[in-house]
């Protein structure tokens, strides 16, 4: 198999770094990434922005098949032609879009006959978050997934109360998965390198989505988060009770952190996810949103 820069040698494609494309060109880093995957033979893969296949190459030497959305009609063009067996095997679906606009849970199930479980990524930087968001809403359709991303998005993943970078990432992972740090990525592993640092990071959906949240519609936890980090340097009780969707006034949830022992001046990045749980469960119970 030809390697990423033989690739781009051959097709005279420049690529754009200002717009996140920073292509992997280290084979042990491919192989290192694809091995985390775990795969059986014929088991499939989703794969966002497979760039030049760096990935979806090393996916089929493992026997395995890949679904995959790629934005680049240049990079379409190139995987549609070094890939034309796998195509016609039925091992390899492309789809030339965005990720953003695309309906992921669809592409889950594309074909009656596969059922993909896991997905892979080296992530373009500037849409990380919204890429992972994306992904984790069809959460209950997946056993793994395996990101590239950028060094500061995977400690923001990992960050604790208390620090700056805590946020709504660091809690939406907890809601539905376990993320382990698998190993850093060196910028001259990519071309042309990124200005920042990489690293690969592992979630394995827990699917205890049910007993973490009981009777709490998940759309109400995701609501309490996204609401608290948008303006997480006022105190949570006065975002709380400033937001006229959730109904309930100052004092009300005054007594609410004092039942429930949560400190009644702390901010959103000082809350543990238990507390997120918990005031989230206090508007189930109140019955004014869903």
């Amino acid at each position: 198999m030809k390697t990423q820069i033989d690739l781009l040698k051959q097709y005279k494609i420049p690529v754009r770094g200002h717009l996140g494309q920073h292509l992997l060109i280290d084979p042990n880093v491919q192989k290192k990434i694809v091995d985390l995957l775990d795969l059986k033979p014929n088991e499939w893969v989703f794969e966002i922005g497979p760039g030049l296949g760096a990935l979806t190459g090393e996916i089929f030497k493992r026997g395995g098949c890949v679904s995959a959305v790629e934005k680049d009609r240049r990079f379409c063009g190139v995987l549609r032609e070094n890939f034309a067996a796998e195509i016609e095997e039925g091992r390899f679906f492309l789809n030339e879009g965005d990720i953003l606009k695309t309906e992921i849970r669809e592409r889950m199930r594309e074909k009656p006959h596969i059922k993909i479980r896991k997905v892979v990524s080296n992530l373009p930087y500037y849409i990380t978050g919204p890429a992972m968001f994306k992904v984790f809403s069809a959460h209950d359709l997946l056993d793994m997934a395996v990101f590239m991303m950028q060094l500061e998005v995977a400690e923001r993943v990992f960050a604790e109360p208390g620090s700056k970078i805590y946020g709504r990432l660091s809690i939406s992972v907890r809601l539905y998965a376990d993320a382990k740090h698998a190993f850093d990525v060196s910028r001259n592993c990519f071309t042309p390198p990124p200005e920042v640092r990489s690293a690969v990071v592992k979630f394995a959906f827990h699917h205890k989505l049910e007993k973490v949240l009981k009777d709490i519609p998940e759309a109400l936890m995701l609501g309490v988060i996204q609401t608290a980090f948008s303006h997480r340097r006022k105190k949570m009780i006065t975002i709380l009770s400033g937001h006229e969707p959730y109904g309930l006034s100052r004092k009300e949830w005054e007594a609410v952190f004092e039942k429930y022992q949560i400190p009644p001046a702390a901010r959103p990045e000082e809350l543990m996810f238990k507390d997120f749980v918990t005031i989230a469960g206090e508007l189930a119970r109140t019955g004014d949103v869903v």
